[in-house]
């Protein structure tokens, strides 16, 4: 086995070694595993037996520079094959495995399955598998499978070469914070003609609070919707622009293309929107 498999944090120091747990315990260990940690640092002296490489980035920006943090993942990556695994995910003992036999057998980006945990479970438990749930909108594949709606592609676990990653040069790094980058990078894959696949190889996503809508990145979206729509001439994440509009955050005309700020959410507000338990978004 050639690869690397490449995480990012910024806090979430519990959801990182639930990750690397299960990676030890996988039928499969990848070469090396480089973890980009964004203003915080890991004691990997707890976990001797893994491959691991820690990178440091220090950020004063407002929004987290997650499109930077991949690319320098993949920069450091002295292998052809590449895992992006968010923090959140704990991969299912073959996940790594089966991953890299498909991407040796079919050149392009693949992405895994993601199942998702309760709030509070004891992730402890081997039996993650019956005890998550999957994505109510997310298609139920049984096999690999070519995918031509480029739009389901998710950044929290999927697998490409390389070389076909610095082909569309990575994560556009203009996008900080929530929302955009990975549209941005599903729409340059189809773009460079680079095949999308789906799999049913599992990976267990780790509850952690969500807001709905995402007030508490209403800033990072307004910016990063403008941006993307600037690049491609489209609008994404309508569905939250909608959302922000009739509650009068933000005034957006989908027609005339304008988008501008009204004002923040208020601490009720905020408050209203934070689901502590939800299983996703």
């Amino acid at each position: 086995m050639k690869l690397s498999l490449i995480t990012i944090f910024s806090g979430r120091q519990q959801h990182l070694k639930n990750q690397l747990t299960g990676i030890s315990k996988g039928s499969s260990i990848p070469d090396e595993i480089i973890i980009v940690g964004i203003n915080d640092k890991f004691n990997t002296e707890e976990f001797p037996t893994l491959p691991i490489k820690f990178i440091n980035i220090n950020w004063e920006g407002k929004h987290l520079p997650i499109a930077k943090a991949r690319n320098l993942g993949a920069e450091y990556a002295e292998n052809e094959f590449l895992i992006f695994l968010d923090v959140d995910c704990i991969p299912s003992r073959t996940f790594i495995e089966k991953m890299f036999t498909d991407l040796q057998e079919n050149a392009g980006c693949i992405m895994g399955n993601p199942y998702y945990l309760e709030a509070h479970m004891d992730i402890k438990n081997e039996d993650l598998e019956n005890r998550s749930k999957p994505h109510p909108i997310r298609p139920n594949v049984k096999e690999l499978s070519l995918c031509n709606d480029y739009n389901l592609f998710w950044s929290l676990c999927f697998g490409i070469r390389k070389s076909d990653f610095l082909k569309i040069e990575g994560f556009d790094t203009n996008f900080n914070g929530y929302g955009g980058e990975d549209t941005d990078f599903a729409w340059k894959l189809e773009k460079h003609d680079i095949p999308f696949y789906l799999t049913e190889h599992l990976v267990f996503h780790q509850q952690h609070p969500v807001y709905s809508p995402p007030l508490n990145h209403l800033n990072a979206i307004i910016q990063n919707v403008k941006y993307f729509k600037t690049k491609w001439g489209k609008w994404i994440m309508e569905n939250w622009l909608e959302a922000f509009a009739q509650d009068e955050y933000i005034r957006w005309n989908k027609n005339n293309n304008t988008l501008e700020k009204i004002r923040d959410p208020n601490k009720s507000e905020l408050n209203a929107a934070y689901k502590p338990d939800a299983p996703y978004m």
